[in-house]
C-alpha cells in the first residue's frame, strides 16, 4: 500500500485505539452489571498502586531508552544497558515490597499483595519488549501488540469475573492481557543484547532522571485522585467515577495515535534540525486530534447521562456532572499530550517535567479540598484545573523552540460542524423522546452523519487526506463525496 509510515502508523494506531477502547468498554458495562461499582472501584486502586510500583521499578530508564534508541545511535548498547539497569530495579522494587508487606494490611487482606508482586515482575518483562519496539519507530506493532493485550484482558475478565471472582478475576485478566502483548512486541523485537560501557548507563542517566521525575507527576496525575476518593468515598464511588473516566477518553482516540507515531520521528527531525516539519506535522496532528474529539466532547455534553445509563446502569447515572467536566478535561488534555510529547521529542524533559510537577502540585491541592465538598465531581474539577495549568506552562516553553500554530480553517470548520450538530441532536431530543436505547443510538448516528458530512464538505484538506488514505488501503471512496 502507498501509504506512508506517519499516515499508516496513525492510522493502525487510531484503529487498535477504537478496537481497545470498543472491547474495553464491553468488559466494563458487563462488570457493572454483574459486579457493581464496588469491585469495579477496588479493581481501579489495585492499578493505581500498581502504576506507583511499576514506575520505582522502572526509575525513568524506559523513557531515557526511547529517547537514545529513537536517536539511532548505538541502539542495542543502550537497549542492553537498559535492561540490566531495569532487571535491577525489578529486584530492588519486589524485595522492598516484601520487606514492607506487614504494613500493607489492607491489601494483603483483601486478597491484593500477591498481584502487586506478580504485575511488577511481568510489568519488568514487558518494558523490555514495549521499549526496544517503540524506540525503533516500530509504533504500528507497539499498538498491534496493546490491542491484542486488551482483547486478552477483557475475555479473561469477563470469564473470571462470571464464575464469580470479581476482583481476583479482574487482576487475573489484566495479567494476562500484558503478557499477550509482550508476546506480540517480542516477535517484532529487532534488538540484541551487547556489551555496553559505562558510558551507555551515563547516556540513560542523564535522560533518565527527568524521565523519572516526569513519571512521578505522570502517576501522580493519573492516580492520586483516584487514590484520595478512595481514602474518603467508598469504593463504588471510586467505580463511578473510574467508569466515567474511561467514557470520557473516547475524545482521546486521534491523539494517542498520532503521539505514537509522531514521537519517535521528531526526535530524528530535531537532530536533523528541521524544524518546520516539526512546525507542520504539529499543526496537522491538532487538526486530527481535534477532528474527533470535539464532536465527541459535544455530543457527550448533551447525551453523557443517557449514556451511562445505558450503558453501565442506573447508578451510574450519579456521574454525569463529573462527566460533563472530564469530557472539557480530556480536551485540555489533547494539547498537554501533543505539545509534550513535541517538547520530549525535542529533549527539553526539564521543560515538561515542570510544567507535569506544577499540574500534580494543584491536582493534590484541589482533590484534598474539593473531593470531601463535591465527591467525585470534585476530583473532576481539580484535573481539569491541573490539565490547564500543565498545558499554559507547556505551550509557553514550546514556543521558546519553534512557531506553534494550528491549521485556523480545519479548527473553524471543526467547530462550526459540531455546533451544528449539537443543534440538531438538541432538535432530535425535542422532537423524540430518549428513554430507550434505540432513542438513544438514533441521536448519536443523526449527529455523527451530520458532522461527518459537514467536515467532509467544508474542508478539502481532510476530505482529500481520508480519501486518499482509503483508497490507499483498496476501499472504495463514494464519488458523491
Amino acid at each position: 500500500m502507498g501509504i506512508t509510515p506517519v499516515r499508516r502508523q496513525s492510522f493502525i494506531g487510531f484503529m487498535s485505539t477504537i478496537g481497545s477502547t470498543i472491547v474495553g468498554f464491553i468488559s466494563t458495562v458487563f462488570i457493572a452489571h454483574v459486579a457493581g461499582a464496588g469491585p469495579l472501584g477496588a479493581f481501579y486502586l489495585l492499578t493505581a498502586y500498581t502504576n506507583i510500583l511499576n514506575l520505582i521499578a522502572d526509575g525513568g530508564t524506559g523513557g531515557a531508552a526511547v529517547q537514545r534508541i529513537a536517536e539511532g545511535d548505538e541502539e542495542n548498547a543502550y537497549f542492553s544497558a537498559f535492561a540490566a539497569v531495569r532487571l535491577l530495579l525489578c529486584l530492588l522494587t519486589i524485595g522492598a515490597l516484601l520487606i514492607a508487606r506487614p504494613f500493607l494490611v489492607n491489601l494483603d487482606q483483601a486478597g491484593l499483595f500477591p498481584w502487586l508482586v506478580i504485575t511488577v515482575l511481568v510489568g519488568t518483562v514487558s518494558a523490555l519488549a514495549v521499549t526496544g519496539v517503540y524506540g525503533r519507530g516500530k509504533a504500528g506493532v507497539s499498538q498491534i501488540a496493546d490491542l491484542t493485550g486488551t482483547i486478552v484482558r477483557v475475555i479473561g475478565q469477563v470469564a473470571l469475573v462470571a464464575l464469580g471472582y470479581e476482583v481476583a478475576g479482574l487482576a487475573g485478566g489484566m495479567v494476562a492481557g500484558l503478557v499477550a502483548a509482550t508476546l506480540v512486541d517480542y516477535r517484532f523485537l529487532d534488538l540484541s543484547f551487547v556489551r555496553f560501557q559505562w558510558r551507555h548507563l551515563i547516556g540513560l542517566w542523564s535522560f533518565a532522571v527527568w524521565s523519572f521525575l516526569g513519571g512521578i507527576t505522570a502517576v501522580v496525575v493519573g492516580s492520586v485522585d483516584t487514590i484520595l476518593l478512595g481514602h474518603f468515598l467508598p469504593n463504588s464511588d471510586v467505580g463511578f467515577y473510574r467508569t466515567a473516566f474511561q467514557l470520557a477518553t473516547m475524545a482521546l482516540f486521534t491523539t494517542l495515535a498520532v503521539r505514537s507515531s509522531l514521537g519517535p520521528r521528531i526526535t530524528r527531525w530535531f537532530r536533523e534540525g528541521a524544524i518546520p516539519a516539526i512546525e507542520e506535522a504539529l499543526a496537522r496532528a491538532f487538526t486530527y486530534a481535534f477532528l474527533l474529539a470535539v464532536p465527541v466532547c459535544t455530543g457527550g455534553w448533551l447525551l453523557g447521562g443517557r449514556l451511562l445509563y445505558y450503558l453501565y446502569g442506573e447508578p451510574f447515572v450519579a456521574a454525569t456532572p463529573a462527566l460533563a467536566v472530564l469530557f472539557a478535561a480530556e480536551a485540555v488534555t489533547i494539547l498537554v499530550t501533543l505539545e509534550g510529547m513535541c517538547l520530549g521529542s525535542m529533549n527539553r524533559p526539564r521543560e515538561t517535567v515542570t510544567a507535569a510537577a506544577a499540574a500534580a502540585v494543584v491536582l493534590l491541592l484541589l482533590d484534598l479540598l474539593l473531593i470531601p465538598l463535591m465527591g467525585i465531581t470534585g476530583a473532576a474539577v481539580g484535573l481539569l484545573a491541573s490539565m490547564v495549568m500543565n498545558w499554559v506552562l507547556l505551550h509557553r516553553s514550546l514556543k521558546r523552540q519553534m512557531v506553534v500554530r494550528i491549521e485556523r480553517h480545519s479548527i473553524q470548520v471543526i467547530l462550526s460542524a459540531s455546533m451544528v450538530m449539537g443543534a440538531v441532536v438538541l432538535l432530535y431530543r425535542m422532537v423524540v423522546s430518549i428513554d430507550t436505547l434505540p432513542a438513544l443510538l438514533g441521536a448519536v448516528l443523526v449527529g455523527g452523519v451530520v458532522y461527518g458530512g459537514l467536515v467532509l464538505r467544508g474542508d478539502l484538506a481532510v476530505h482529500d487526506e481520508i480519501a486518499t488514505l482509503v483508497r490507499d488501503l483498496g476501499l472504495p471512496w463514494p464519488s458523491w463525496l
